[in-house]
């Protein structure tokens, strides 16, 4: 039998033209397809047709997409219109507070250790994430588990027990949680966090996505169910999957994801007696600055790591929904960034601007990076910075004459570079399945459906130098928004330190950063 099949195989294979002797410009022919897939309910296959998306929408609003993927797994899940940014009437940090009670008992399973055991049988993964603008509840399993972890995900979300035990192991975590945030080597997310809440003070997007210990007083059961009460309601889900059939897809939907059988909705006296209304707040860009001075000089303790401080220095962006937004994804690719050091070569982003003319120039700067953060009514771009406390006055210097030259242009062998860097980013990470579900269910909750890659190519490709110029002077006729943390005031009695923050206005509304360069003091003694 085996020497059948491997004379089948040379047979098949013979008809294959030998590819070492083909031009790269010729496409290699070959006598098979991979572009079928076998449905899930049956053993017929059907042509697969890549960021193909089906849509429909429940009678209770709830919308349901999904996209074919060749393979035996899937990824499936809910995003939901929810998170920090719409805390407003509500205790800060409610949102990482039911982030943290996800997956825990159910009207069906009793507790998080019964739900562990079931996708433990069934080698399945589930996640909980929340950001500012959406929480996100999803999982990877085999196919034939699709049922079973869609209970599971529609249980989380609509039929949670959540225990007084619970909602104090919830507070544990994210008391520890904030309390490390800032004492990790790797300062991204706490300075990310920081410039926002510096960007948008005291409005939606600066509301802080961690934990806040002070309100946890106010953080009770009935207050948690209210907010569930209000959004997570079927017409702010996206049920997305990928990987799925999607007649079968619906079908499960229809069964699970039914807000009439929700916790709130067989009891409400679990509900607080004055839940607050859907907060539709327009974000408010506001600029101004967060300083921290605190000694980080354990940070790494017991490794190779030096005594550093931070410096963020941002500027109002573009929303995802303007027509801004690909200039400024184009111009983060341009600025790029990362640590000093960085394995590989130009495809990890090593021509960047901040690498050839920050990192490259300035040996005493740990890390510069440039950072993009869209929303559906606002944006933000900033650049980040670590160094020697001593170098802080140089390095805010450093980032912010990066904004002020952008505003001269860009040649055109360095604006299509970052092109081609962003599309190739951009198509890479689309080759993993729980990114195409992430990219599915955020573009249908933004746009109210899926925008292909190629389309979204052909924006990137029509960018223009003129537009890189445009963005770059909408960012600096903004209020400059700024983070320091660390010994930011310098540790020997020579440093500067980081400079005041009208002093930093001054400098950008003068395009001259002079400003910020210390006068020298002459003594006679």
């Amino acid at each position: 039998m085996l020497k059948k099949a491997l004379l089948r195989s040379c047979r098949h294979y013979s008809t294959i033209k030998d590819p070492t002797k083909v031009c790269l410009k010729e496409h290699l022919v070959l006598p098979y397809s991979t572009s079928t897939v076998k449905s899930a309910t049956d053993n017929s296959t059907h042509a697969y047709v890549p960021f193909d998306t089906q849509m429909s929408k429940l009678s209770n609003g709830l919308r349901v997409a999904s996209e074919e993927y060749i393979g035996e797994f899937c990824t499936v899940g809910v995003a939901i219109e929810s998170g920090s940014r719409f805390e407003a009437l509500h205790p800060k940090g409610l949102t990482n507070i039911i982030e943290k009670l996800a997956f825990a008992s159910t009207l069906k399973h009793s507790s998080r250790e019964e739900i562990a055991s079931v996708l433990e049988k069934s080698g399945a993964l589930v996640d909980c994430q929340s950001t500012r603008d959406t929480i996100i509840y999803a999982t990877s399993c085999h196919r034939d588990r699709l049922s079973e972890m869609l209970e599971i995900i529609s249980n989380a979300i609509f039929r949670p027990k959540i225990h007084p035990e619970e909602i104090m192991d919830a507070f544990s975590a994210s008391d520890f949680e904030s309390k490390e945030l800032g004492e990790q080597i790797e300062i991204e997310p706490f300075l990310n966090d920081r410039i926002h809440q510096a960007a948008f003070r005291s409005n939606t997007l600066g509301f802080s996505k961690y934990g806040n210990p002070e309100a946890f007083s106010e953080i009770s059961r009935e207050r948690i169910f209210g907010y569930l009460s209000k959004y997570y309601a079927p017409n702010r889900i996206v049920l997305a999957g990928v990987g799925v059939p999607h007649k079968e897809f619906y079908s499960l939907a229809e069964t699970y994801f039914d807000e009439r059988t929700s916790t709130w909705a067989l009891d409400k006296s679990i509900l607080h007696e004055k839940v607050p209304e859907i907060d539709q707040s327009t974000t408010q860009y506001t600029g101004g600055e967060i300083r921290k001075k605190c000694d980080l000089s354990q940070v790494g303790l017991g490794t190779p790591y030096p005594h550093l401080a931070h410096v963020a220095l941002g500027f109002e962006g573009a929303g995802y929904r303007s027509e801004d937004f690909v200039p400024f994804c184009v111009l983060q690719a341009l600025l790029g960034g990362g640590g000093s050091f960085s394995a590989g070569g130009p495809g990890k982003g090593m021509f960047t601007r901040l690498y050839v003319d920050v990192l490259n120039r300035c040996h005493w700067l740990y890390r510069c990076t440039a950072f993009n953060y869209s929303y559906s009514d606002a944006g933000l771009f900033c650049i980040q910075a670590s160094c020697p406390p001593d170098n802080l006055n140089e390095a805010l210097i450093v980032i912010a004459d990066q904004f002020l030259r952008l505003g001269e242009g860009v040649d055109d062998d360095e604006l299509s570079r970052a092109k081609v860097q962003l599309k190739s980013q951009i198509m890479m990470n689309l080759e993993v399945r729980p990114v195409i579900f992430e990219d599915l269910a955020r573009q249908v909750i933004a746009h109210g459906h899926r925008r292909k890659p190629e389309e979204t190519m052909r924006l990137i490709d029509n960018v223009t130098n003129e537009d890189i110029v445009r963005v770059a002077q909408k960012m600096l006729h903004s209020k400059p928004s700024l983070v320091g943390f660390g010994e930011i005031d310098g540790l020997s009695k020579k440093a500067v330190g980081l400079p005041k923050f009208d002093q930093l206005e001054e400098a950008i509304a003068q395009r001259d950063l002079r400003v910020l360069i210390p006068k020298k003091v002459f003594s006679w003694q």
